[in-house]
């Protein structure tokens, strides 16, 4: 546990190399992800942020502090403090007090994989940004997995440049790194690529956090998790995910990864060497 008024160990965890990266971090996640959070958690990161350049990427905020700067309640900004960590965005890092006793919350911003940065074009420097020293706008158009493709006529595609990232890609553009079994299972309801590789860093980030030693690619670990993403269809079709599918599919992950957690260290396993 780190000490809360220590701060070559509080250097140690700068996320960035400078403010620059971490903005540019922050657009790229708002970018890919906003259309799925609710204002409030995107108030809090922002929040978080500006509040995270003395050592870039690291802010020592209390929740309550948030909750008076973002003029939200500390309910609400515990809740979204919980959805940007199951994103992988925020960090929640645990302090104590020299004399003793827990200290609070020291938040740190992280890069996650995934994320698409729009490119500044004519169009986008025309709209109105936001007045913001520390964070770049981020009121762009959202990526979305419904995407529609333009038709041009045939006299206007000679000269006319594809603009890659206006394309939907279906399923067999997903990178190799995601196994085919999950790409399998999760493309009938989602036919992006761009979906089911973020749903599969939802899964790499549970995995990380799990601390499990077997690979998440192994037969038995893997149909876990193809099996969370059914139990989340289920649960969608039944209406009762009340946030977004992604945030509900990376804690049922979770709870899988944790009882294969626990079967690598049994309770009473000293049982068996007596």
């Amino acid at each position: 546990m780190l000490k809360s008024a220590n701060y070559t160990e509080m250097k140690q965890l700068q996320s960035f190399k400078n403010i620059a990266v971490m903005n540019e971090a922050i657009r790229g996640f708002l970018y890919t992800y906003k259309h799925e959070l609710a204002p409030s958690a995107i108030n809090v990161l922002k929040t978080v942020s500006r509040h995270a350049c003395k050592i870039v990427g690291v802010a020592f905020l209390k929740v309550d502090t948030i909750a008076k700067l973002t003029e939200s309640s500390k309910r609400t900004v515990q809740r979204a403090l919980k959805t940007l960590e199951s994103y992988g965005v925020i960090e929640r890092k645990a302090t104590m007090r020299e004399k003793g006793g827990s200290g609070h919350n020291v938040y740190v911003i992280r890069a996650v994989d995934g994320c698409v940065t729009p490119d500044v074009t004519a169009e986008m420097s025309s709209r109105e940004e936001e007045k913001s020293v520390d964070v770049p706008s981020v009121e762009q158009s959202e990526l979305s997995s419904e995407t529609v493709i333009a038709k041009t006529s045939p006299s206007k595609r000679i000269n006319k440049r594809i603009n890659v990232k206006d394309v939907q890609l279906d399923e067999s553009f997903t990178p190799s790194n995601v196994p085919q079994e999950f790409v399998d299972a999760t493309a009938p309801f989602y036919r992006s690529a761009d979906v089911i590789y973020r749903l599969w860093n939802r899964v790499l980030i549970a995995y990380k956090k799990s601390e499990l030693s077997r690979p998440v690619e192994e037969t038995e670990v893997l149909s876990d998790v193809v099996q969370a993403f059914k139990e989340s269809i289920f649960a969608k079709k039944a209406s009762k995910i009340h946030n977004t599918f992604e945030g509900y599919f990376y804690r049922i992950v979770e709870a899988k990864l944790a009882v294969w957690k626990r079967r690598e260290t049994p309770l009473f396993d000293w049982l068996i060497n007596e």
